[in-house]
């Protein structure tokens, strides 16, 4: 596939066969999605051609300094030598700070300071407030979250690879890998979580070494291809998963009849900027506003080649099929089976259906239609009164944290890689 070249002044960017937006933004499918986005979000998507070019820069990108702790950590034999538990010493200076890191690594130590420096642009009004509207959606926010950002996404198989090299989120996997995402979600999510010592933080600090492994191991891998898919959990691929979680769920939200005022975008993606922060992602491309969010929409939706393979055929049946081990009597997990099915038809286009194979949920998918109305009422209520908004809050909260803790049944989120290969 030729490659794409834009000019600007003396420099040159090239756009990697991955990153398709120039020749789909003016297709009927382009037109469509800008439409749908104003729609929803009451805005017409206008990225700029700076933000683009970095886009396509970042695939080639990774969060280096990540890099180097993994390496100092697990590919060090002077550690061994001495004794040392690699992964004992990760945990010990998550959980006791940079203080408590030996000299032996000082790049775990330089991560650790700069992850316990909180940024001058931090707004702890802002972080507080985003959590609590995370709340407010209660259980919505996470079925629009699977069913719609992490399902849906699976149709651009090069954003997908690693999940299918590592096993991750295919067969027996899914279920732990849904869950153990679900408990980090719930960790950065709750109020004063990404304070240093505190859950949040400490799963945000842990993933990134995670990331940094499983980065470094899949390429040493010889079926790895960094000129088509650029590099493995490239920052391109981590600022659209970070988007994922704030902008992507916020659409979701929308088409269930949920509203947002500009103060409310702006705090859940506050959030999830400093998110993006403690986990070596390049922060600096990520919105901060509702116009900025949705061009970062649009970048992600015509970007993305619409390209699923086997793998992502099969991530998307073992996503849906992970309900079917929910604990449970057998009726009530496939009552939870049809529920996340329903959802997936409601949110996902139906070409994206289709290339997923998707199965179809007759009439059911149907009742989000019939929720919109006291979606939006208590929305409504929720915007006016602030007792409604406190109780939707508790009881919002109080359902998320069910279904966190069914899954893990007391089971402990370590965030290690797991060392799998499906290939």
């Amino acid at each position: 596939m030729a490659i794409t070249e834009i000019r600007i002044m003396s420099m040159s960017v090239q756009h990697p066969p991955r990153f398709v937006f120039n020749a789909q933004k003016n297709t009927w499918r382009g037109r469509k999605t800008a439409w749908g986005l104003g729609l929803l979000l009451g805005c017409k998507p206008a990225p700029s051609d700076e933000l683009l070019d970095r886009v396509a820069l970042s695939y080639h990108q990774s969060d280096e300094l990540g890099d180097r702790v993994a390496a100092e950590l697990f590919q060090n034999p002077s550690l061994r030598t001495a004794g040392l538990n690699p992964h004992q010493l990760l945990k010990t200076g998550v959980e006791q700070g940079a203080a408590a890191v030996g000299e032996l690594t000082p790049q775990l130590k330089a991560m650790l300071t700069m992850a316990e420096t909180t940024p001058h642009w931090v707004d702890e009004a802002q972080l507080e407030t985003g959590c609590g509207l995370i709340h407010r959606w209660g259980r919505f926010a996470m079925y629009a979250l699977g069913d719609f950002s992490l399902l849906g996404g699976y149709a651009n198989s090069d954003i997908a690879k690693p999940l299918a090299f590592t096993g991750a989120l295919n067969g027996n996997s899914s279920f732990d890998r849904v869950s153990e995402t679900t408990s980090f979600w719930f960790d950065v999510t709750t109020p004063g979580g990404l304070k240093p010592g505190h859950a949040g933080f400490n799963s945000a600090v842990k993933v990134r070494v995670m990331h940094a492994l499983v980065r470094a191991r899949l390429l040493q891998h010889p079926d790895w291809n960094s000129d088509e898919w650029g590099l493995p959990i490239n920052q391109g691929d981590a600022v659209a998963t970070n988007v994922a979680f704030s902008m992507m769920m916020i659409t979701g939200l929308a088409m269930l009849g949920w509203r947002f005022r500009d103060d409310e975008i702006e705090a859940v993606l506050h959030l999830w900027r400093y998110v993006a922060y403690l986990m070596g992602d390049d922060y600096t491309l990520l919105p901060q506003t509702r116009q900025e969010g949705v061009d970062w929409l649009y970048i992600i939706a015509l970007g993305s080649r619409v390209n699923p393979d086997a793998d992502s055929l099969e991530l998307a049946r073992s996503y849906l099929d992970n309900f079917l081990q929910v604990p449970g009597s057998r009726a009530y997990q496939w009552y939870v089976y049809w529920f996340h099915r329903m959802y997936a038809n409601w949110f996902i286009p139906a070409d994206i259906r289709k290339a997923l194979n998707i199965p179809r949920a007759p009439l059911l998918s149907l009742l989000p239609l019939l929720q919109f109305p006291v979606i939006r009422l208590l929305d409504w209520g929720a915007h006016r009164f602030p007792a409604i908004d406190r109780w939707l809050q508790r009881i919002g909260r109080r359902g998320q944290a069910y279904i966190v803790s069914s899954r893990l049944q007391g089971r402990a989120v370590t965030f290690t890689d797991k060392q799998t290969l499906a290939r």
